[in-house]
């Protein structure tokens, strides 16, 4: 058996299992679980386990923010749908931009821990979103729109929170510590993952807070953009750096 299929059938069934195990415990959606089989198989595969550690960290940690005070979301209108389950939708949304990364680092070996980089910062920025958007609906005392300051209700487009930004501002440092301990980076890499983390979501507010209400700019599109411009802006600080 070559190794690359030997790769592949331990990605697969690690991702299989892990899969089953959150369908069961109603984290994803049946589709989320078919979504999440080919994401996790794919970056497992092509990004070994660093790029795993950080789509697992970013799946766990953002299925508890979802979950924490559920019910007092729903009662305001506020909660995710289908009980906070993931669908394909929400993984393709948050994880694409990961999953190409992953790709480049078997495509391009050499630069293998920029990509690394790359894909730390854009988990990073998909938990730091879900952090400030779940925490800042739950304990945002006021929440505001960065493009003119003015005070809104939870749960506006764009809208963000002194809380919830700090929420998510922790939630990057996580993300950005689990490459620091499997040694992608060191305490330099940490600190641009959380930075781009930062511009990611910042810019999604800012887009959110001008063109939220426009229909043709779903969610969906929103938190993949983020993740591409976190991503970005972390590898090119990188390379300026370097």
């Amino acid at each position: 058996m070559s190794t690359l299929l030997l790769t592949l059938l331990v990605a697969l069934a690690v991702n299989l299992l892990l899969g089953a195990l959150a369908f069961w415990r109603g984290a994803v959606s049946r589709s989320g679980y078919i979504g999440g089989v080919v994401i996790g198989t794919t970056i497992l595969a092509c990004a070994g386990w660093p790029g795993w550690a950080f789509l697992v960290g970013f799946f766990v940690l953002g299925s508890a923010a979802t979950r924490i005070g559920y019910a007092r979301k729903a009662q305001a209108g506020l909660a995710q749908e289908d009980r906070g389950r993931r669908g394909s939708k929400h993984a393709l949304a948050n994880c694409s931009t990961a999953v190409g990364l992953s790709v480049a680092v078997v495509v391009w070996p050499a630069q293998g821990p920029l990509f690394l980089l790359g894909i730390a910062a854009a988990f990073a920025t998909a938990l730091s979103d879900t952090l400030g958007s779940e925490v800042g609906q739950l304990y945002g005392r006021t929440p505001f729109l960065p493009t003119t300051f003015r005070r809104v209700e939870p749960g506006t487009e764009g809208a963000i929170s002194v809380e919830g930004t700090l929420a998510g501002v922790a939630g990057s440092l996580l993300m950005g510590a689990i490459g620091w301990g499997f040694g992608v980076y060191g305490y330099a890499g940490l600190i641009l993952v959380a930075v781009g983390a930062f511009v990611g979501t910042l810019v999604e507010s800012y887009v959110g807070a001008i063109w939220g209400q426009d229909a043709r700019i779903g969610n969906e599109t929103m938190n993949f953009m983020n993740t591409v411009v976190g991503a970005a802006v972390a590898m090119g600080l990188a390379v300026w750096l370097a």
